[in-house]
């Protein structure tokens, strides 16, 4: 079978990449002792900083300014947190026009930046993060020991502050009962792999975050590469779980896979947990080549088909039945406008 996934590296695995900086101004408490009006210095400081860049353009967003649904288009964007969305009057956000960078402000540190770019990509987001971390710092300097380095909240983000995690499709792994392995593997090699977009931690379509446990006693290059190596070899796992499953009975995967495509073509109703499975089948029939659809549409779908970017497509709370129906019409449209006109199927 052809590969059909676009060029960002391990994007037929990986979804995306982020790297996030934890930052805390010296002179100013940290986020359980300090006053109102303390963390709204946070907020003047930065946005002082970014929105002035010459080199990209950072949109300021104050949560209180924003509805419910406007701020939780944000956390499915994973532009903000949910710890954020809990701080209405003294959390804030500054976000480039692209969405590759954010900032979150008053988060559980004075500053939360973070990166996110497709595929795997640590490397170039680490400098995407960093270079946004030169801006912030440069007028007033950051709490920092020379033993413990960065200081932080929570001491598991002392030291370099970084923390990366990436996003990864695993459904071949899922399906022969192999996660808990490779979890306890990556686990031992200090990093955690949990599942992402479903409640308490289940894996929704099969997609997992993989992350560094602790940022003190490592360089951020250290991290860095660790992390490239092993998120690599993960992706490489599912890779070949999925050629075991095809070389099994190839027309059972063909079968499965159309099938789900038919459905999602056609449905009128479709809920949010139905959609998930349906999507991790699409991009893995995407991502072997079974189909000539570009994974990085699929995933933009994804991420528009979520509960509050439908109200926001709507321009209005919609009832959980107007719901369904508009993520089945949406699905049936977009779907559609993504496959090629000539052979779907290879």
């Amino acid at each position: 079978m052809s590969n059909a996934y676009a060029s960002a590296p391990e994007a037929d695995i990986i979804l995306s990449t982020r790297v996030r900086l934890a930052r805390n101004y010296a002179d100013l408490p940290f986020e359980a002792k300090i006053a109102p009006e303390e963390a709204q210095e946070v907020i003047k400081r930065a946005a002082a900083r970014l929105c002035g860049d010459e080199d990209e353009h950072f949109t300021f967003l104050r949560m209180s300014s924003l509805d419910e649904n406007e701020r939780k288009v944000l956390s499915e964007k994973r532009l903000v947190s949910l710890d954020l969305l809990a701080k209405p009057e003294t959390g804030a956000a500054l976000v480039s026009d692209d969405e590759t960078v954010s900032v979150m402000l008053n988060e559980e540190d004075h500053l939360r930046i973070q990166a996110m770019l497709p595929g795997l990509q640590p490397e170039r987001a680490a400098e995407k993060a960093f270079h946004a971390d030169d801006r912030l710092g440069a007028a007033e300097p950051f709490a920092f020991d020379a033993k413990w380095g960065y200081l932080t909240s929570s001491p598991t983000n002392a030291g370099t502050g970084m923390r990366a995690s990436a996003i990864l499709h695993l459904p071949a792994l899922t399906l022969s009962k192999r996660m808990g392995a490779l979890a306890q593997a990556v686990g031992k090699l200090g990093f955690t792999l949990r599942g992402m977009y479903g409640e308490s931690g289940e894996a929704d379509g099969c997609l997992y975050q993989m992350s560094n446990q602790a940022a003190i006693g490592r360089s951020e290059d250290d991290i860095v590469q660790n992390f490239l190596a092993v998120c690599a070899q993960a992706a490489e796992q599912e890779r070949e779980e999925r050629k075991r499953m095809i070389e099994r009975d190839q027309d059972a995967f063909a079968d499965k896979m159309m099938r789900t495509v038919g459905i999602l073509l056609n449905a009128r109703l479709m809920d949010e947990r139905e959609f998930m499975r349906m999507y991790s089948d699409l991009r893995m029939a995407a991502g072997v080549g079974l189909l000539n659809i570009p994974v990085p549409g699929i995933d933009r779908l994804m991420l528009e088909m979520q509960p509050a970017s439908l109200n926001a497509l709507a321009g209005d709370e919609l009832s959980e039945r107007d719901r369904l129906l508009l993520r089945a019409s949406e699905v049936r449209t977009r779907l559609t406008a993504l496959m090629d006109d000539d052979e779907h199927m290879e």
